[in-house]
């Protein structure tokens, strides 16, 4: 059992993956919508988390949005075919919606 006090936030952060949690959250609304899953080991890459980034910078582009996956305290971007820039909360609203 490991005492609260011996492990810091961001130690924690890396053995959860939690510098791409916007990436994962993204992963049930996709396979809800028949767009499949979006997994791998990134194990080798340092990564340590299970999302497969790069099938979905393909996925989105085929969309006609550029996936930026967030890193750290970065959020993700989607540069939308029309050249705004959008946010997680919106792409997960037009996959909720059929909308995508």
């Amino acid at each position: 059992m490991i005492n609260s006090s011996e492990i810091t936030i961001e130690e924690l952060e890396k053995i959860v993956g939690g510098t791409i949690d916007e990436s994962a959250d993204l992963i049930i609304p996709l396979a809800a919508a028949g767009y499949g899953a979006f997994i791998k080991t990134n194990y080798d890459q340092g990564r340590n988390d299970l999302v497969d980034i790069e099938a979905m910078q393909e996925f989105f582009a085929s969309k006609g949005y550029k996936f930026i996956p967030g890193f750290g305290d970065q959020m993700n971007v989607f540069v939308g075919p029309d050249g705004l820039k959008y946010g997680n909360d919106y792409i997960i609203y037009l996959l909720n919606n059929g909308q995508l």
